[in-house]
This record gives structure tokens, sequence and C-alpha cells, in this order.
């Protein structure tokens, strides 16, 4: 008797399996989509703050070259006397201590 609710059990399960194998397959994929929108939006929100640092670091360093060769500023006063190597040398100078 005990052999026989087995089979039986089995069996409805196969046939179960067997016919509501897309809405299972359906099932699955919705809930490991909603499990993942987390771990999606912490990517996305740590992808944003990384652009936002690359942006002003870029910024930063255009300002420090315009700095670098503006006005009255060694590079431009060695470039204007006509020694160009010695102005990158100051230029590059300035920039290493901004």
């Amino acid at each position: 008797m005990f052999k026989i609710k087995i089979t039986l059990v089995e069996n409805n399960l196969i046939n179960d399996l067997k016919r509501y194998k897309s809405k299972l397959a359906y099932s699955f994929l919705i809930g490991f989509i909603i499990g993942s929108l987390p771990f999606i939006y912490k990517f996305a929100e740590s992808f944003r703050v990384q652009k936002l640092i690359q942006e002003q670091r870029r910024r930063q360093n255009e300002n420090n070259e315009k700095i670098c060769k503006g006005y009255n500023s060694d590079y431009e006063k060695f470039l204007s006397l006509g020694f160009p190597k010695i102005a990158i040398e100051k230029f590059n100078i300035c920039m290493q201590g901004k």
C-alpha cells in the first residue's frame, strides 16, 4: 500500500511538472529578476558615482592646466622668450604641484 502511494505521488509530480513546465520556468525567471534588482541598482549607482568622480577629476585637471598655462605663468614667460623645452618642464612642474 505504501509503495502504491509513493508511485502515485511520483506519477502525479511528474505529470504536473510536464504540464506546468513553462509556468515554472517563468516563475523562476521572474523570481530571479526580482531578486537581482538590488544588485543591479547598486551597480548602476556605483557606476554613476564613478562617472561623476571622473568628470570632477577631468575638470580639475583642465583648471590646473589653465592656471599653469595662463597669463604671467612661468610656462608663458619661457615660451615667449623662445625656450619651449624649459617651458614644458615648467608646465610639468606646475601640474605636479597642483
